[in-house]
């Protein structure tokens, strides 16, 4: 069966996605992020690819840019190639290093771009491996709050800088933009969201045996008058289905 043409942006500004194979952590160290890093700001200056926002995160990565949909492919085949030659040769292995072709969603209205940075720049925050933006070094939050913007945006591209000019009247209000924020209004990836759903019961179950002092994982899973505490806990705090958070639970307790 053919693949399915990938689609093409009005405004050339794309929203796109790398994942590990199997979801493994091929990003880990921090060497590995900075080694991508420099092949991202490598590639995107060889195919004059315009960056608006990054984040790097263990297991796949985000990129939001703006290129031709011919120029995207291959800045996007080329980046993921030599990452994945140097994560083989550095670990020994051979074979996928990516899971399939990269995620691509087209960005048609500033509206959306601007969230879509928000997004972005809220990876780590959203996977509980920090508490703001700031504090995660492998994103271009960097770029637009820190030190590091005062002495230039370095591989951001001038033109996001002019776009967020016309909608915030200055650098605070656009770092309270990025603090007000509903971790799901911008998921429109199925795997993006269900990760995120899966790292929010297991950041609320980590609370719960501790503020409970419950024994494990396990204990709350198979105790029914503390599970379905755990349960409405979880349905007032996520909105989630009972179902589905009793899945994540079953999951969580078989993995410790």
């Amino acid at each position: 069966m053919p693949r399915k043409r990938r689609e093409k942006s009005g405004t050339d500004v794309y929203h796109v996605v790398s994942r590990g194979n199997n979801k493994q952590d091929i990003l880990e160290q921090d060497s590995d992020k900075n080694y991508f890093m420099g092949l991202m700001k490598e590639k995107a200056a060889k195919y004059k690819v315009e960056l608006y926002a990054y984040c790097i995160m263990s297991n796949h990565t985000h990129i939001l840019l703006k290129c031709d949909i011919k120029t995207l492919s291959l800045f996007m085949k080329e980046l993921n190639f030599d990452y994945a030659i140097y994560y083989n040769l550095k670990n020994e292995k051979c074979g996928h290093v990516f899971q399939g072709r990269f995620y691509s969603s087209c960005i048609e209205t500033e509206a959306y771009l601007i969230s879509c940075i928000r997004y972005i720049h809220n990876n780590p925050v959203r996977a509980y491996m920090v508490s703001d933006i700031l504090k995660y070094p492998y994103s271009s939050a960097k770029h637009y709050f820190t030190k590091e913007a005062d002495k230039g945006h370095g591989c951001i591209s001038e033109h996001i800088f002019d776009i967020i000019k016309t909608r915030f009247p200055n650098s605070i209000d656009f770092y309270k933009f990025h603090n007000n924020f509903d971790n799901q209004e911008f998921i429109d990836i199925d795997d993006e969201k269900s990760e995120y759903d899966f790292q929010r019961i297991e950041h609320l179950l980590q609370g719960f045996v501790v503020d409970n002092n419950v024994e494990s994982f396990e204990t709350v899973e198979k105790v029914p008058i503390i599970r379905n505490q755990f349960i409405e806990m979880c349905r007032e705090e996520t909105k989630l289905s009972r179902k589905k958070i009793e899945n994540f639970l079953k999951m969580l307790a078989e993995s410790t």
